[in-house]
């Protein structure tokens, strides 16, 4: 009985899941690797889906077991951690930044579909299309976790070609979300460029390099400028920016649209855990809207506001 009744709910999540016109028989014969009888003698319920089958469909579907078997209680709830392992860095944020772009090629096909952020630092899904700015990130995540004695340069730290276009794609894929909305703390590119001066008293980037780099963040300014005062991406989708008059001790973001909610917290620099609980996102979400109390709206309207924002910024920069 027991096993019945987690098999039908593990199936009736399947389908609520999926987008309508899915065929969901021809999709599990494509992640379980096996024939069309068997998936659909698991379909109508006469053998059970195996913990190792149904631990596959939750991965590639994006569905919590844990609310199937009802072991979901008061305050529990589940999240990815995404960690990027010290020995292989690169390749496994290679894998992070694929699945992110995967994810949002499936949403931007969504009618109806929002993207949240309140950040304390540059959003990545704007800054990961600057190539010497994504570098400086990963160069500073390595720097805190190596070795003293194996501790390299910036100019030493070659991303490579893959990596790059994958971040771009990333970008690309997040700017066809139907409304995007951005709460930056006030401090964003102080934070940053207090931790480029940091690497340059320290001796591990050149002159060259911080020049490079102070060119690419005026044009970051600089298209986030046109991106507010436009209101919209050039893909034509909505934007909003939002400056907070608080700081925040954590980025903050969500996904929502008919068939995902994710959430997602900064941590380890470039990492977000993750999570698919109903519970985590809808307090994530109430978070998130709360700090529009706090801030003011920088696109359209508040053009003074808007000028004087970026213009601050631009003077932050200048003094790397």
């Amino acid at each position: 009985m027991i096993t019945d009744q987690l098999n039908t709910g593990l199936i009736s999540a399947m389908k609520e899941k999926l987008p309508q016109g899915t065929n969901l028989a021809n999709l599990l014969m494509d992640i379980l690797y096996i024939g069309k009888e068997a998936v659909y003698r698991r379909l109508r319920g006469e053998v059970p889906f195996t913990l190792a089958e149904a631990a596959v469909i939750s991965q590639k579907i994006g569905i919590s077991l844990d609310r199937i078997t009802g072991t979901t209680f008061r305050g529990n709830a589940l999240f990815d951690l995404n960690l990027t392992h010290y020995d292989n860095p690169i390749e496994t944020y290679y894998g992070i930044i694929e699945h992110y772009a995967k994810i949002f090629s499936v949403i931007k096909e969504e009618p109806e579909s929002e993207l949240n952020t309140s950040s304390n630092i540059i959003p990545q899904t704007i800054y990961l299309k600057y190539p010497l700015l994504s570098k400086f990130r990963m160069f500073k995540w390595i720097y805190q976790h190596s070795q003293q004695n194996n501790t390299q340069c910036y100019e030493q730290l070659e991303l490579p070609d893959k990596l790059l276009d994958r971040q771009r794609e990333f970008v690309s894929e997040t700017q066809f979300v139907r409304n995007t909305y951005y709460i930056l703390d006030s401090m964003v590119f102080r934070y940053l460029t207090n931790d480029i001066r940091y690497f340059i008293d320290s001796h591990l980037i050149t002159d060259e390099n911080v020049r490079n780099l102070r060119e690419e963040l005026l044009e970051l300014v600089d298209e986030l400028e046109h991106i507010a005062t436009v209101g919209a991406f050039e893909t034509g989708r909505e934007v909003q920016f939002y400056v907070s008059n608080i700081n925040f001790e954590a980025t903050y973001s969500y996904v929502e649209s008919q068939q995902h909610c994710l959430s997602l917290i900064r941590v380890f620099a470039i990492n977000s855990i993750t999570s698919i609980d109903p519970e985590v996102f809808k307090q994530v979400k109430e978070w998130i809207q709360s700090l529009k109390k706090f801030s003011t709206l920088i696109s359209h309207s508040g053009e003074m506001q808007r000028r004087q924002f970026f213009n601050q910024q631009r003077e932050i920069i200048g003094t790397l």
